[in-house]
């Protein structure tokens, strides 16, 4: 017996398409995963968000040369780590190191990061450390409040 639905199935049949349009993902996720270790592998030093908050006043000045590459970094957070650079170092080791880095070419300057929350218990010890080291110059680096 003829039934239009008996014709009409073989001719959607071939108006059906024979290969359906898929997108890849693995390529994407191969990238993904090769970005995803290459950041993870290499820590970013702290330059901007550094692990001390600093403390703010209204007549810090815009000091250039502490973000020079041979400048005299040292940062003291507020649970009493201090870090020459951005290496972690203890505070009896850091006149050596700044001798050693005014051997190399620094100024005879020293940015000090200290944090805000810091007790000044643990900064003094440090900034009594850059004066064994010879230093007299001492810049204690600050941020200005934002305007109101």
């Amino acid at each position: 017996m003829w039934s239009p639905s008996k014709v009409a199935a073989p001719r959607a049949a071939k108006r059906r398409p024979s290969v359906y349009p898929v997108i890849d993902l693995i390529p994407f996720l191969g990238v993904f995963l090769v970005l995803l270790i290459m950041f993870m592998c290499n820590p970013r030093p702290f330059h901007g968000d550094s692990p001390v908050d600093l403390p703010k006043a209204r007549s810090a000045t815009l000091q250039p040369g502490a973000v020079r590459e041979d400048a005299i970094r040292i940062a003291v957070t507020r649970d009493g780590r201090s870090f020459f650079g951005w290496n972690k170092a203890e505070p009896g080791e850091l006149p050596n190191l700044i001798r050693t880095a005014m051997r190399a070419g620094s100024e005879r300057k020293v940015y000090l990061l200290a944090d805000g929350r810091a007790k000044n218990d643990e900064v003094e010890i440090v900034v009594d450390q850059i004066q064994i080291a010879g230093i007299t110059n001492v810049l204690i680096l600050a941020n200005k409040p934002l305007a109101p």
